[in-house]
């Protein structure tokens, strides 16, 4: 794993982490619930209603699906990472359908980015050293092997 790639974990993280500590302060309570229902709702009843608004509406879910797209399709590595982390969060904002598919997509063109390695387990000494391989040369090996 390359410095970036850790970086790239950690956005994921932080974002699905700051995610899920909104939802268990502010959204999910009952409390909150019945302050932002009130005629003139307290200031952090906006940001609620906005993530219910964006959150009923699939816009977590699209996001991250219109990202994981746009990484396959060969953005760089801030759109793979952005594809992940908005489909992380996406899920857990139950928008699993297209937040899923985005973070896949996101995923796969993050692993098989050009430059990125692959660490090949079962016969690292056969295929090059144990820190990894090009994308490029695993393939050729693996299909050279298939035949």
């Amino acid at each position: 794993m390359t410095k970036r790639d850790a970086w790239g974990l950690a956005v994921v993280a932080v974002a699905l982490g700051a995610m899920l500590a909104y939802r268990a302060t502010y959204l999910e309570p009952t409390a909150w619930g019945e302050a932002c229902a009130v005629a003139r709702p307290p200031l952090a009843c906006l940001p609620r209603a906005a993530l219910g608004w964006s959150q009923y509406w699939q816009v977590w879910g699209a996001a991250a699906l219109a990202c994981g797209i746009w990484a396959v399709v060969g953005a760089g590595f801030a759109v793979r990472v952005a594809a992940v982390a908005l489909g992380a969060v996406a899920v857990a904002n139950y928008n699993a359908s297209w937040g899923m598919l985005g973070l896949v997509l996101g995923a796969w063109a993050w692993c098989d980015a050009p430059g990125a390695t692959k660490r090949d387990v079962s016969g690292a000494a056969k295929f090059g050293d144990a820190a990894g391989i090009p994308c490029e040369a695993a393939g050729r090996a693996a299909a050279k092997d298939m035949t």
